[in-house]
């Protein structure tokens, strides 16, 4: 790999690792998270309590029928409810908790069998949504709540990359070729805000979150930030409508975020680096993402190729396909 100039270098990433507080994220992510489950029945309550935590994850909530009393609770993330009945059971969970600071969110289980697994990813990522700050807690104790919790991180870095490209003083188009750390103390912002994002993934597999130096050591040959960014830059080159060889700042932004979380959710998940191809796939996902947003300005930046077709024929990436990655790293162990 060749050099991707300062922000490539380890020394570098140091500093700017010194700069960025981190015991905050510690801090946030050892408390673990809870939840109240109401349930039509305290038997049918603590069943869905279960499907959402995953097995062990009992400590985690906190659970009643939708005929008990609220109350008594102490500190909770979220409540989830679950009323097929319509016995208002939202509102009076809604009621005891007006009063708490911040107010935890109330997400409800619409489904009526504990067996849709689809109704049971939703409610995960709801709450994920709702409380993004506490994601990586979530993923942290909870296996259930892991991917999403991945996810919900890589998305919310993504797009503040992307905000804050678009209210930067980055200049609005950069070379394709050449060494983008030239962009300036504004890459350094983008940069700092994945140095967060690798670590609050890291907080999210389990890993030792005291060892701030060694997270960053681990995983940055594993993203490798400069291939993401060429990777980023020879992808534009072959969809994007541009000129004279240079590529938005929000395309940058964004997709090479992204890319470099999935790469990094990779490792965590497998103990494997991704190969090139992989890395090329991320960036493709990640364009596709970027397109479905729908913000005015992707749609002038991208607009429609193709007659219409998808350019880059990647699947829309909602949740990570552990079960396909799985087959893929026993693939590649026996080879």
């Amino acid at each position: 790999m060749q050099s991707f100039g300062a922000l490539n270098s380890m020394r570098n990433m140091m500093d700017i690792l010194r700069e960025v507080s981190l015991d905050e994220l510690r801090e946030q992510a050892e408390i673990a998270p809870r939840l109240l489950v109401v349930g039509p029945s305290s038997e049918e309550a603590r069943r869905l309590a279960q499907a959402l935590t995953g097995a062990g994850g009992e400590f985690a909530t906190v659970v009643r029928s939708v005929d008990d009393p609220v109350d008594a609770l102490g500190r909770i993330d979220a409540a989830v409810v679950w009323d097929p009945e319509r016995t208002g059971a939202g509102s009076r969970v809604a009621e005891a908790l007006r009063y708490e600071s911040p107010v935890p969110p109330i997400v409800r289980f619409e489904a009526g069998s504990l067996d849709e697994r689809e109704a049971i990813d939703r409610v995960r990522v709801d709450i994920l949504k709702r409380n993004p700050d506490r994601a990586p807690a979530f993923g942290r104790a909870l296996p259930g709540f892991r991917a999403m919790a991945a996810k919900q991180i890589i998305d919310e870095t993504a797009m503040a990359n992307a905000q804050f490209s678009l209210v930067s003083n980055i200049p609005t188009l950069l070379p394709v070729v050449g060494n983008l750390a030239a962009a300036g103390a504004d890459f350094i912002v983008l940069t700092k805000n994945q140095v967060m994002m690798l670590y609050k993934l890291a907080a999210a597999s389990g890993r030792d979150l005291h060892d701030q130096r060694g997270i960053l050591q681990e995983v940055l040959p594993v993203v490798g930030a400069g291939l993401v960014w060429r990777t980023v830059a020879r992808q534009a080159t072959t969809w994007l409508p541009f000129a004279a060889g240079t590529i938005p700042k929000l395309f940058i932004a964004y997709v090479g975020t992204v890319a470099v979380g999935r790469a990094a959710e990779f490792y965590y998940r497998t103990g494997m680096k991704p190969t090139r191809s992989q890395m090329d796939q991320f960036v493709l996902q990640a364009a596709e993402m970027l397109r479905g947003l729908n913000l005015p300005v992707v749609r002038n930046l991208v607009g429609e190729r193709n007659g219409g077709q998808d350019p880059t024929g990647a699947p829309r990436v909602t949740v990570i396909d552990t079960d396909a990655t799985a087959r893929e790293v026993e693939s590649r162990r026996l080879e």
